[in-house]
């Protein structure tokens, strides 16, 4: 099984780091249109955003976090598999 499968396989069901960064980036441009669309719109239109904007700030943080652990999995799951692989290395310069 290669790296990558590995990896799919300890994340089950769970996005890849990648896709929960590509989700993120399209919710922070959604959310900067939105702040600009704020800027110019009348105060009850304005206001009504607000929530939005805020709700919007609280995914997009919600994603960071979980990318930033899903990056951390990932790399673990190299790095431990890359020690196995030194380590069958060592055990053939032992012998």
């Amino acid at each position: 099984m290669n790296e990558e499968e590995t990896i799919r396989q300890f994340l089950g069901d769970r996005p890849e780091a990648g896709q929960l960064r590509e989700w993120r980036e399209t919710l922070e441009a959604r959310l900067g249109r939105m702040i600009e669309e704020q800027k110019g719109a009348p105060a009850a239109v304005a206001a009504s955003l607000e929530g939005k904007i805020a709700q919007l700030r609280r995914q997009v943080e919600a994603l960071r976090e979980e990318e930033a652990i899903t990056q951390f999995v990932e790399d673990s799951v190299r790095v431990t598999l890359a020690m196995g692989a030194a380590t069958e290395g060592m055990d053939d310069i032992e012998e």
